[in-house]
């Protein structure tokens, strides 16, 4: 069984170091294709040495270059990463091993997230995840798709979606050809764009994602830097009224 892994990025120098050393250990290859970045995010990647990375840099629309990507593919399973995903090694030989094992009864994997909020150190609460995919609702995202004949994108960014031969969604197959996985992942979005609202703690024994503690390039940014006393500031303000909002949904 051959896994590749797509991991289009953009302006993701803070996590892509991250993100691309926490899962190409359980991959055969990775496409880390560049779509026009302005920062240092093609420099951090060029610093990561491994002959599974296929780096290219592609500008244009995201959904015409991903469908760029899956045409490059040959493999069973495609695996999603985003430039600022970061995965513990438990989670990631969890998907790995479900790949391996659920052979031609799933056609889906998906995975919680926890959505980090302000620093490293909290999350969104649950609430605020609005992702329905088989009937649940929540921080979740489809991250690894099997490679099936006629598979295609269709869709405009952001809503560009995986589309099987007979015009299906991949996040609308039947309930049974998707599989969740219980163990999440974390996602960094909003450290890149913040979101100004204070978050869930973490509990002290949490157990991170082990490449946080790797030694990193002077080039890679620390992922341990708290929340700023600007950032408290305004998440002072706008967090009751985000709460507010999503109750009355």
């Amino acid at each position: 069984m051959k896994i590749t892994a797509h991991c289009l990025v953009k302006n993701e120098e803070k996590f892509i170091w991250y993100a691309v050393n926490s899962v190409i250990d359980f991959v055969d290859e990775i496409l880390v294709w560049d779509n026009s970045s302005t920062d240092n995010t093609k420099s951090v990647i060029h610093l990561i040495a491994s002959s599974k990375i296929k780096f290219a840099e592609v500008p244009g629309p995201v959904a015409k270059v991903r469908q760029k990507m899956l045409d490059q593919t040959r493999a069973d399973w495609l695996f999603i990463l985003d430039g600022d995903e970061v995965w513990p090694e438990a989670t990631m030989s969890n998907v790995k091993c479900q790949m391996l094992n659920v052979k031609n009864t799933k056609d889906v994997i998906v995975v919680p997230n926890y959505l980090l909020i302000g620093d490293l150190f909290h999350y969104q609460e649950k609430a605020a995840g609005r992702y329905r995919i088989a009937g649940r609702v929540g921080h979740y995202n489809i991250r690894a798709v099997r490679v099936t004949p006629g598979l295609h994108i269709e869709g405009v960014y952001p809503n560009e979606a995986y589309v099987t031969r007979e015009g299906i969604k991949v996040q609308d197959l039947p309930e049974d050809r998707i599989l969740f996985i219980d163990q999440p992942y974390l996602h960094a979005s909003f450290l890149k764009k913040p979101k100004y609202e204070f978050g869930i703690p973490f509990p002290k024994d949490f157990y991170y994602p082990e490449v946080f503690f790797k030694d990193r390039p002077g080039i890679v940014p620390s992922p341990w830097q708290p929340m700023s006393a600007g950032y408290k500031f305004r998440a002072f303000f706008e967090t009751p009224l985000k709460k507010i909002r999503r109750r009355i949904r």
